[in-house]
């Protein structure tokens, strides 16, 4: 993890501070959102299947995120970081002549950091950006699981990959105003696959202050151990985003 966090330390600084030389001459953007997320979340072993629980949390709850670019000419820089943290239970019943009812309890602490650059060939926000960059992800896992007459029993894992992930975003400009916007980017490296998919649209004044409105869905697969034993996690997030917007 440690080594993780140094290299994205090392290459934001690599990014952002040819930017900070030259900061007069491009545009910051800087732009909280608030995120109503869907998430799903799913786990099953990789093995023999002894762990394969479906809808573990399946809830609408609140993210937070926040975006930080820079551009100048045709080249960008980008920081993103999303924190999620929330708990949901579900139930199911144990196999057999016998089954046991069992109750699971289920917490999960999420932080998505991505630090990336673009290329814009038309030198305005108005038109195609080809996005690439490095997303870390890591997340705090606790699972109880109470059967009847039974004592609670307690795992927690913690996990977290890298991948270098590759897409693009297009930005149409409806008028002085109001403009559409679409993003979509593939991750892989540490993973097995993240989506991330975005489509928005945006509000803007003559002064700095923005407004954007969008429905973000991320889907990830990674793999993690579970009470010894290798799964699978399949995280879906999907949901819409309100951003406050500042440029200058």
């Amino acid at each position: 993890m440690n080594i993780r966090k140094s290299s994205l330390a090392a290459l934001l600084s690599l990014l952002i501070v040819p930017g900070l030389s030259a900061a007069q001459e491009g545009e910051w953007l800087v732009a909280p959102y608030i995120w109503a997320s869907g998430v799903s979340w799913d786990l099953a072993a990789r093995g023999d299947g002894s762990v394969s629980f479906s809808n573990i949390v399946d809830k609408l709850d609140g993210a937070g995120l926040i975006r930080i670019e820079y551009v100048r000419n045709k080249i960008g820089f980008t920081l993103d970081y999303i924190g999620m943290s929330l708990s949901d239970g579900s139930s199911f019943s144990t196999p057999g002549p016998l089954p046991i009812a069992v109750n699971i309890r289920a917490e999960l602490d999420l932080t998505i950091l991505e630090v990336g650059t673009f290329y814009r060939p038309s030198a305005t926000d108005s038109g195609v950006d080809f996005l690439f960059g490095i997303r870390d992800t890591d997340n705090d896992t606790t699972l109880l699981f109470t059967p009847t007459n039974a004592p609670t029993q307690r795992i927690d894992s913690n996990s977290g990959f890298t991948d270098v992930y590759l897409g693009a975003r297009y930005l149409h400009r409806i008028n002085d105003r109001w403009d559409f916007s679409v993003r979509g980017d593939y991750g892989f490296g540490d993973s097995d696959g993240t989506l991330n998919l975005l489509a928005g649209v945006g509000w803007r004044t003559s002064g700095t202050f923005g407004m954007s409105l969008l429905y973000r869905h991320m889907a990830m697969e990674f793999d993690q151990r579970v009470d010894g034993e290798a799964a699978t996690t399949e995280l879906d997030m999907s949901g819409p985003a309100l951003g406050f917007l500042f440029r200058f």
